[in-house]
């Protein structure tokens, strides 16, 4: 008989060309445009298929009968390990958390059934009717298990769907702001949008863009209906692979009516964060528009005057075009030192400019400074071009090209933060 090579020669084998394939995966995925969770996918496998390999590698011990802590020994703490792992990569890819639940039980479930097979034989059939019965048994007991687990995960109700068919179409007529804003949260919910989109804190999928962090409620109307009638003619930024680009529903310009349309960008037009500039990207790729070279372009040309829906609104008579002010008093964005104004009774914050929060930033520019010509500008134009221009400011002492790591991604915020900002008028608007 050949000699068999030990575990160390074929582990020698085995891993170099698992390291191989993964690196051909990668790299040959990439150059023909592979999506990045595509190619994670496939070295995933590779990796599996390696674990599997070195195991089946593992020197064979004496058959004999092994004790149950022989059996489970091994077992448990590898189809732990592998629970923990399936969690996370499960969560990295985007998937809802019954899934992730789903995934790990199956882990389990194996993890128990080979402990079944490896317990030491029971006793002898010593009929027909014996087997049967225990087969039978053992088909009811994990039919109860199977129906037991399930019925705790959410239940599909056919009433409650076909309720939702039967419902009148939404009509505005006679309904005010707060009652608009409920009926389009109705649309958004019966719609089934929480299946791609999480609204802040809300939701378990990030297939699409968290509306709530991106604050889609800073853009016009217009704007909100061309996204929702044509997802195609544009994708929000992170999201351009080509399976994102088809994710969107094209057929809501004909499930939708007018009101329900209306109601729906109502509620988006809520969407909004006074303490936090916007997050764009993707889950896993996502930046702030701090560190977005295009919103900061945007910015200049709304710090300058040249942005055609802010017309009337130029920062740069004030604080200089080449951020030297041109006006006495008027806050100096070069100089990372200075200090928040002290004109405002009762309201002065004391870091440096340096360590503002978004907050602040935010603050200053819409309610402006009372008695000077810094304006409450908040009251006068959209404030999504009044992010853009403070994030433009902040690049006088802080130039993107000179920084050495993106801004954190601030964490989401709580149903009870949210509350707190309408308790502590941090919005402008009445609705909000």
């Amino acid at each position: 008989m050949p000699q068999q090579k030990s575990f160390g020669k074929k582990a020698g084998i085995i891993v170099p060309l698992a390291l191989v394939l993964s690196a051909i995966f990668w790299f040959g995925g990439s150059a023909i445009n592979l999506a990045q969770g595509a190619r994670l996918g496939l070295v995933g496998l590779v990796f599996v298929a390696m674990l599997y390999a070195l195991l089946l590698a593992i020197p064979k011990p004496k058959a004999g009968e092994k004790s149950f802590f022989q059996n489970i020994k091994f077992k448990i703490p590898v189809v732990l390990v592998l629970s923990v792992i399936i969690w996370y990569a499960a969560g990295a890819f985007g998937f809802p958390i019954w899934w992730q639940i789903e995934f790990v039980t199956f882990a389990l479930v194996g993890m128990f059934f080979f402990i079944i097979l490896d317990l030491r034989p029971m006793q002898p059939e010593t009929s027909t009717g014996s087997w049967v019965r225990r087969l039978i048994g053992t088909y009811a007991i994990a039919s109860l298990l199977f129906i037991t687990i399930t019925a705790q995960l959410p239940q599909f109700n056919p009433a409650v769907e076909i309720e939702k068919l039967n419902k009148p179409p939404i009509k505005l007529s006679g309904l005010a702001g707060p009652e608009v804003i409920q009926a389009g949260r109705e649309v958004f919910e019966n719609n089934k949008c929480f299946n791609c989109h999480k609204v802040f804190w809300e939701g378990n999928s990030d297939r699409g863009p968290n509306l709530g962090t991106k604050q889609v409620g800073l853009f016009s109307e217009e704007y909100l209906k061309e996204q929702i009638l044509d997802p195609r003619l544009g994708q929000s930024p992170g999201f351009e692979d080509p399976k994102s680009k088809r994710a969107m529903p094209t057929y809501y310009g004909d499930d939708l009516s007018d009101d329900e349309l209306d109601a729906l960008v109502a509620y988006l037009k809520t969407l909004r964060d006074p303490t936090h500039v916007p997050v764009e990207g993707k889950l896993g790729d996502q930046w702030t528009w701090w560190d977005d070279p295009d919103i900061i372009a945007q910015g200049q040309k709304v710090y300058q005057g040249q942005e055609p829906a802010t017309e009337g609104l130029n920062c740069s008579v004030c604080h200089g075009k080449d951020g030297i002010p041109m006006m006495t008093g008027a806050l100096d964005f070069r100089n990372p030192e200075n200090p928040d104004t002290t004109k405002i009774p009762g309201d002065h914050d004391p870091r440096v400019l340096k360590n503002w929060p978004d907050a602040l930033w935010y603050k200053r520019v819409t309610r402006g400074v009372p008695g000077t010509p810094m304006a409450a500008w908040g009251t006068i134009f959209p404030h999504l071009y009044l992010w853009k221009a403070v994030v433009y400011e902040r690049t006088f002492h802080d130039p993107l090209e000179k920084r050495t790591e993106k801004t954190p991604i601030p964490p989401i915020p709580t149903k009870e933060e949210i509350e707190s900002w309408k308790d502590q008028g941090l919005f402008l608007d009445p609705l909000l």
